[in-house]
């Protein structure tokens, strides 16, 4: 195993924030991208609908359906942008990295001192264990149930996903 310093809430919410912005911005690009190719010319409602997810009186079952294959569309490639960061880049998302932090595997982790753990066996993020933590993460938000609420309930600041798939997030640069 290896010691680690366990991030604040603050550290693993700024985090959070940092990947939303870019994930939204991705979102973005994508749609406009494809408005244009679309020839699609009233851009305001259709950026209301299908960038911010906006629902009034004058949407149609049809632009409902389409927000929902967008909405799964964007889930997928969430999914996809922490799969391939927490396997293929060293355990962190462009928003953990900006803050330090990092995901690791974890099957017991033991408190030292305060915020301070001993995880075992803490080694990198494996491309099975990165899909199931994506997939559990952002379907149980598209699912209105947001799992990272959990981590107020679990030790260690890890929430339901993080237990399930066997991973801590932590500072990236161990204790020792």
């Amino acid at each position: 195993g290896r010691e680690y310093v366990i991030p604040s809430l603050a550290h693993r919410f700024m985090a959070e924030m940092v990947d939303f912005f870019i994930l939204f911005f991705i979102k973005a690009t994508i749609v406009l991208s494809i408005m244009h190719l679309s020839g699609i010319k009233d851009i305001s409602k259709f950026a209301m609908h299908y960038i911010i997810e906006e629902i009034d009186e004058d949407t149609s079952m049809e632009d409902l359906q389409k927000m929902m294959v967008v909405a799964l569309i964007y889930r997928l490639l969430v999914c996809f942008y922490e799969i391939i960061c927490i396997w293929g880049a060293g355990g962190a998302t462009p928003g953990k990295f900006l803050l330090g932090l990092r995901v690791v595997t974890c099957d017991t982790s033991v408190l030292i001192a305060p915020s301070r753990v001993l995880v075992i066996p803490s080694s990198n993020v494996s491309i099975t264990t990165s899909t199931i933590r994506a997939l559990i993460k952002n379907f149980s938000i598209a699912s209105f149930f947001p799992a990272f609420i959990t981590l107020l309930f679990f030790q260690h600041n890890r929430t339901a996903y993080d237990i399930v798939a066997g991973t801590i997030v932590v500072k990236r640069n161990g204790v020792r």
